[in-house]
C-alpha cells in the first residue's frame, strides 16, 4: 500500500496558528504546534476545509509541478466538469478543450460521455446489488475517505463501480497509445481539479492498486493562462461529443439526474453529510436506493481550488447545458455489454483505513477508559484549542499516545499559577 501523505501543507511564514482549521476539521486531524497547524496524514479526508476555513492563505494543497509534465512524451489533460464553469455563460467546453492544448498539453478530453456511462451503469446495477442499502456513491474521494475513518460500518454501502476519471484515463491511455504508438507509460494523464481530494486519490489510490491518472493541476492555477489561451480562437464547437446529462455531475444532484432509478437522495456539505452518515449507522434511510454524497456545499463547483463562485458556476453551467443536445451519447446496451466484461468494476474492496489504536487488548482498553475520563474531569471543557488540540477531548486522546501533555491546557497552567502566587503571598505574611 502506497504510504499516504496530507493533500495539504501549511505554509509557516503565513501561518498565524490561530486553530481555525483545526476546529472545522471534521476527523481532528489538524494540531497547532509552536505557532504553526501541522495535520496528521492518517486521520485527514481532504475534505478542504480547513482551505475555507484559513484567512491568511497559509494551506496550500499539494499538486502536480511542470517538472511532472517534463517526465513524459504525450501529456493528456483531462479536466473536471467544472473547469467549464468557471468562464461564464457563454464558454463552450470545445473552447476550453482546446485551450488545454495551447498551454502545453499535446491532447485534452472532455470525459462527460464517461459520466453519463457510469450513471447508466450504475442505474442497471440496482437490481443485482444485494444489501445493505442505501448504496452510497464513491464520486467523490472525500466521502470515501471519510467512511474509511468515520463511518466504517458504512464500507459495504458504497457502490462497487470505479469513478469515471479513472475509468476515462484508462480508456484515453489505451487509445492514445494506439493512435501515437506510444508505450503507454510515456503517457502522462493529468487530472484538472476543483479540489485537494483528486490528487491524494491518484497517489494514494482507494479501489484500485494504481491510479490511471499520472497527476492533477488545480484549476484556480490553471484559468488564467487558459482564459487567455481561449482568447486566441481556434477551437470548433462539437455538440455531439459533450454529454449535457455529464456536464450535470460538476453539481450536487447532477450524478442522478441522468438516472430512471429516482429512488435517490443527494446530501452535499460536511455538516448535511455527517447528519445523514450518523442516521444511515442508526439504521435510517434504508427505504432509499443510492445516495449521492459530496463534502463541498454544491458538489465541485464548489470545490476548494475553483475560481467561479459556486451559484455563479452553477448557473454557467446550466446554461451551457441547455445548450447541447438532448440526445443520450451511449446505447443502453453498450453500457450492458461493458458490464458483463466487469469494466466498471472496482479492483479492490474498499477497506477501513487503519487509525493507531490507543489499546491493543481489552484489559487495557478498560484501563485507559478509566484515565480518559479522569484527565477529561481536570479539563475545563472549554474546547478553545489553544492548547493545540481541536477540543478538550482530542487533547485527552493525544495525552494517553504520549503526542501531548495534559499540562498543555493553559486553564490548567493559570489555576497552578494561582496556586503557586497565593502559597507565596501566604508565606510571606
Amino acid at each position: 500500500m502506497v504510504a499516504r501523505e496530507p493533500s495539504i501543507l501549511f505554509d509557516p511564514a503565513r501561518c498565524v496558528g490561530c486553530v481555525a482549521c483545526s476546529q472545522v476539521c471534521p476527523t481532528k486531524a489538524i494540531r497547532v504546534a509552536a505557532g504553526c497547524a501541522v495535520v496528521k496524514p492518517e486521520l485527514c479526508i481532504d475534505c478542504d476545509a480547513c482551505i475555507r476555513a484559513c484567512r491568511y492563505d497559509a494551506v496550500q494543497a499539494r499538486l502536480s509541478s511542470p517538472a511532472d509534465l517534463a517526465r513524459f512524451k504525450y501529456k493528456v489533460a483531462i479536466p473536471s466538469m467544472t473547469l467549464y464553469a468557471q468562464f461564464g455563460r457563454d464558454i463552450h467546453p470545445s473552447q476550453v478543450l482546446h485551450g488545454l492544448t495551447r498551454l502545453g498539453f499535446d491532447r485534452a478530453y472532455d470525459m462527460s460521455w464517461m459520466n453519463e456511462m457510469v450513471a447508466g451503469a450504475i442505474d442497471a446495477s440496482f437490481s443485482e446489488m444485494e444489501g445493505p442499502w442505501p448504496k452510497i456513491s464513491v464520486t467523490c474521494p472525500a466521502i470515501v475517505r471519510l467512511v474509511q475513518v468515520r463511518y466504517p460500518d458504512l464500507l459495504a454501502n458504497l457502490v462497487q463501480i470505479e469513478t469515471p476519471r479513472e475509468l476515462a484515463a484508462k480508456v484515453l491511455r489505451r487509445r492514445v497509445a494506439a493512435e501515437q504508438r506510444l508505450d503507454p507509460q510515456d503517457i502522462g494523464i493529468f487530472f484538472i481539479t476543483p479540489c485537494t481530494a483528486i490528487m491524494n486519490s491518484i497517489v494514494a489510490p482507494v479501489g484500485l492498486e494504481q491510479s490511471n491518472l499520472d497527476g492533477a493541476f488545480a484549476i484556480s492555477e490553471i484559468c488564467g493562462p487558459l482564459l487567455k489561451a481561449m482568447k486566441l480562437g481556434g477551437a470548433e464547437e462539437r455538440d455531439d461529443q459533450i454529454s449535457r446529462a455529464g456536464i450535470r455531475w460538476a453539481m450536487s444532484g447532477g450524478e442522478l439526474m441522468g438516472m430512471r432509478n429516482t429512488n435517490t437522495m443527494s446530501v452535499h456539505s460536511l455538516r448535511d453529510v455527517q447528519y445523514v452518515f450518523d442516521h444511515l449507522e442508526a439504521g435510517k434511510f434504508q427505504s432509499v436506493d443510492l445516495i449521492e454524497a459530496y463534502i463541498c456545499p454544491d458538489g465541485c463547483i464548489s470545490g476548494g481550488l475553483t475560481i467561479e463562485g459556486r451559484y455563479a458556476a452553477g448557473r454557467n453551467l446550466q446554461h451551457i447545458g441547455r445548450r447541447l443536445g438532448t440526445q443520450s451519447l451511449f446505447k443502453e446496451e453498450k453500457v450492458r455489454s461493458l458490464m458483463r466484461e466487469h469494466f466498471f468494476d472496482l479492483e479492490e474492496e474498499i477497506k477501513a483505513r487503519a487509525v493507531r489504536p490507543v489499546a491493543q487488548d481489552l484489559r487495557r482498553a478498560i484501563a485507559l477508559e478509566r484515565e480518559r475520563q479522569e484527565l477529561l474531569a481536570r479539563l475545563p471543557r472549554k474546547d478553545c484549542a489553544a492548547c493545540g488540540a481541536p477540543d478538550c477531548a482530542t487533547l485527552v486522546e493525544d495525552t494517553l499516545r504520549d503526542e501531548a501533555k495534559i499540562d498543555d491546557c493553559i486553564f490548567l497552567r493559570l489555576a497552578r499559577c494561582e496556586e503557586a502566587a497565593a502559597k507565596r503571598g501566604e508565606g510571606s505574611r
